[in-house]
């Protein structure tokens, strides 16, 4: 790991660089092979800037503290570079987390007997997303006659659970709320 640390409108100092150098090997933790830090430390008028750019495995992440003493940016930056990784990581768990659970086929209900026939499980052929909005049931009916839909997925009001109002053969509604026992 190459870390260059700049000086802009003020002195080089050993102690400053010292000081930032020791405050990015916390970064160290988080980050597994970063190909190049760069730190710019400069002075505007009373106020010192400090500003950091990571790059590393394809990301690059740009964070700046601001202080009027540059030891308090220093450690500002670093906090903001400490916060966006942990972000990042965040997220890329996430998404991997997310994937697993909608690649897996869905399984009907069926006997032993058809189970043993059938070795092959049919898959996701469609995949459509509804947007589920809180209404009381009364607005779910009023919502369904002026709809052509089949059902309508929304969560009760009065519950807070997911519910579904399916139109039935006779032109009636049925109405499908979860319970446990």
């Amino acid at each position: 790991m190459q870390i260059a640390v700049t000086f802009r409108h003020m002195e080089t100092d050993k102690g400053v660089k010292d000081y930032v150098k020791e405050k990015l090997q916390r970064l160290q933790k988080y980050i597994a092979n970063p190909r190049e830090i760069h730190v710019v430390l400069s002075v505007e008028k009373f106020r010192h800037i400090a500003e950091i750019t990571i790059i590393g495995n394809g990301v690059t992440l740009n964070s700046q503290g601001r202080n009027s003493d540059l030891y308090a940016a220093v450690d500002q930056m670093v906090e903001k570079a400490e916060r966006q990784i942990r972000e990042r990581r965040g997220k890329a768990r996430r998404k991997r987390s997310n994937l697993s659970p909608s690649k897996a086929p869905i399984r009907r209900g069926r006997r032993a007997s058809e189970m043993r026939e059938e070795t092959e499980i049919p898959s996701i052929t469609q995949r459509k997303h509804t947007l589920v909005k809180p209404m009381s049931l009364e607005e779910a009916v009023a919502q369904m006659d002026l709809s052509e839909e089949k059902f309508l997925i929304f969560i009760n009001s009065d519950s807070g659970q997911m519910n579904v109002l399916h139109r039935a053969k006779d032109g009636g509604y049925e109405w499908v709320e979860p319970y446990s026992e």
